[in-house]
Protein backbone atom coordinates (compact mmCIF):
# COMPACT_ATOMS: atom_id res chain seq x y z
CA UNK A 1 0.00 0.00 0.00
CA UNK A 2 2.45 2.36 0.86
CA UNK A 3 5.11 1.97 -2.02
CA UNK A 4 2.75 4.43 -4.16
CA UNK A 5 3.24 7.21 -1.73
CA UNK A 6 5.78 9.78 -1.53
CA UNK A 7 8.58 9.59 0.29
CA UNK A 8 7.61 12.26 2.96
CA UNK A 9 4.19 10.29 3.07
CA UNK A 10 5.84 7.00 3.61
CA UNK A 11 8.25 9.23 6.62
CA UNK A 12 4.75 10.33 8.07
CA UNK A 13 3.11 6.77 8.32
CA UNK A 14 6.57 5.47 9.78
CA UNK A 15 6.37 8.48 12.10
CA UNK A 16 3.05 7.70 13.03
CA UNK A 17 3.60 3.82 13.59
CA UNK A 18 6.52 4.65 16.29
CA UNK A 19 4.83 7.24 17.94
CA UNK A 20 1.70 5.17 18.78
CA UNK A 21 4.71 2.21 19.55
CA UNK A 22 6.05 4.13 22.42
CA UNK A 23 2.55 5.50 23.40
CA UNK A 24 1.55 1.31 23.98
CA UNK A 25 -1.16 1.76 21.35
CA UNK A 26 -2.36 -1.68 19.76
CA UNK A 27 -3.28 0.19 16.56
CA UNK A 28 -1.91 3.71 14.88
CA UNK A 29 -5.32 6.85 14.76
CA UNK A 30 -5.52 9.32 13.30
CA UNK A 31 -4.36 11.26 15.72
CA UNK A 32 -0.84 9.47 15.42
CA UNK A 33 -0.63 11.04 12.24
CA UNK A 34 -2.10 14.53 13.28
CA UNK A 35 1.51 13.90 15.90
CA UNK A 36 3.85 12.85 13.34
CA UNK A 37 2.48 15.27 10.78
CA UNK A 38 3.32 18.01 13.78
CA UNK A 39 6.84 16.41 14.23
CA UNK A 40 7.39 16.63 10.24
CA UNK A 41 9.02 20.35 8.31
CA UNK A 42 6.53 20.68 5.49
CA UNK A 43 3.29 22.33 4.59
CA UNK A 44 1.27 20.76 6.97
CA UNK A 45 3.22 20.58 10.08
CA UNK A 46 3.44 24.30 9.25
CA UNK A 47 -0.31 24.55 9.75
CA UNK A 48 -1.02 22.16 12.79
CA UNK A 49 1.88 24.91 14.06
CA UNK A 50 -0.13 27.90 13.00
CA UNK A 51 -3.08 26.56 14.90
CA UNK A 52 -1.32 26.77 17.93
CA UNK A 53 -0.09 23.10 18.33
CA UNK A 54 2.92 20.99 18.63
CA UNK A 55 4.07 17.90 19.01
CA UNK A 56 4.34 17.86 22.89
CA UNK A 57 0.96 19.17 22.84
CA UNK A 58 -0.55 16.75 20.45
CA UNK A 59 1.39 14.05 22.80
CA UNK A 60 -0.21 14.89 26.04
CA UNK A 61 -3.67 15.52 24.50
CA UNK A 62 -3.94 11.90 23.45
CA UNK A 63 -2.57 10.79 26.83
CA UNK A 64 -4.97 12.69 28.14
CA UNK A 65 -8.00 11.73 26.20
CA UNK A 66 -7.08 7.85 27.55
CA UNK A 67 -6.67 8.44 31.02
CA UNK A 68 -9.98 10.38 30.16
CA UNK A 69 -11.48 6.76 28.30
CA UNK A 70 -10.06 4.65 30.94
CA UNK A 71 -11.53 6.82 34.29
CA UNK A 72 -15.01 6.55 32.44
CA UNK A 73 -14.87 2.79 32.86
CA UNK A 74 -13.76 3.22 36.19
CA UNK A 75 -10.16 3.03 36.00
CA UNK A 76 -8.84 6.01 38.50
CA UNK A 77 -6.51 8.35 36.55
CA UNK A 78 -3.97 7.58 39.91
CA UNK A 79 -3.43 4.15 38.30
CA UNK A 80 -2.90 5.06 34.47
CA UNK A 81 -0.07 7.94 36.07
CA UNK A 82 1.35 4.99 38.24
CA UNK A 83 1.73 2.53 35.01
CA UNK A 84 3.41 4.31 32.26
CA UNK A 85 2.71 3.18 28.49
CA UNK A 86 4.98 0.13 27.87
CA UNK A 87 6.20 0.92 24.10
CA UNK A 88 5.26 -1.76 21.92
CA UNK A 89 8.12 -3.89 20.48
CA UNK A 90 5.65 -4.53 17.41
CA UNK A 91 4.91 -2.31 14.61
CA UNK A 92 1.14 -1.11 15.17
CA UNK A 93 -1.25 -1.75 12.31
CA UNK A 94 -2.92 1.34 11.10
CA UNK A 95 -6.80 1.02 12.41
CA UNK A 96 -9.73 1.53 10.07
CA UNK A 97 -10.00 4.97 10.57
CA UNK A 98 -6.17 5.74 10.31
CA UNK A 99 -6.61 4.10 6.86
CA UNK A 100 -9.94 6.30 6.36
CA UNK A 101 -7.60 9.25 6.85
CA UNK A 102 -5.37 7.96 4.45
CA UNK A 103 -7.90 7.19 1.94
CA UNK A 104 -9.72 10.66 2.59
CA UNK A 105 -5.77 12.44 1.32
CA UNK A 106 -6.27 10.93 -1.91
CA UNK A 107 -9.74 12.13 -2.26
CA UNK A 108 -8.34 15.46 -1.77
CA UNK A 109 -5.58 15.25 -4.19
CA UNK A 110 -7.83 14.68 -6.67
CA UNK A 111 -9.82 17.54 -6.00
CA UNK A 112 -8.46 19.36 -8.16
CA UNK A 113 -5.68 17.56 -9.03
CA UNK A 114 -2.09 19.19 -9.33
CA UNK A 115 -1.04 19.43 -12.57
CA UNK A 116 1.32 15.76 -12.79
CA UNK A 117 -1.48 14.49 -11.00
CA UNK A 118 -3.64 15.63 -13.91
CA UNK A 119 -1.54 14.59 -16.48
CA UNK A 120 -0.44 11.08 -14.95
CA UNK A 121 -4.25 10.21 -14.72
CA UNK A 122 -4.83 11.65 -18.38
CA UNK A 123 -2.13 9.30 -19.88
CA UNK A 124 -4.15 6.67 -19.09
CA UNK A 125 -7.69 8.07 -19.43
CA UNK A 126 -8.92 8.24 -15.88
CA UNK A 127 -10.90 11.10 -14.89
CA UNK A 128 -10.10 12.42 -11.38
CA UNK A 129 -13.66 13.01 -10.57
CA UNK A 130 -14.26 9.14 -11.69
CA UNK A 131 -11.80 7.81 -9.60
CA UNK A 132 -12.84 9.99 -6.63
CA UNK A 133 -16.06 8.11 -7.18
CA UNK A 134 -14.50 4.86 -7.14
CA UNK A 135 -12.50 5.74 -3.50
CA UNK A 136 -15.74 6.42 -2.41
CA UNK A 137 -17.55 3.41 -3.68
CA UNK A 138 -14.83 1.44 -2.15
CA UNK A 139 -15.35 2.64 1.22
CA UNK A 140 -18.48 3.06 1.45
CA UNK A 141 -18.74 -0.79 0.47
CA UNK A 142 -15.83 -1.07 3.56
CA UNK A 143 -13.60 -2.69 1.48
CA UNK A 144 -10.00 -2.68 3.01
Amino acid sequence: MFERFTRDARRAVVRAQEAAGRMGAEQVEPEHLLLALAEGCNPASRAIAEAGLDPATIAAAIEADLVAMLEVVGVPPSVVESAPARPRADVPPLSLHAKSVLEHALLGALRPPGPTLARVLARHDVAPERLAALVQVEVAAGRR
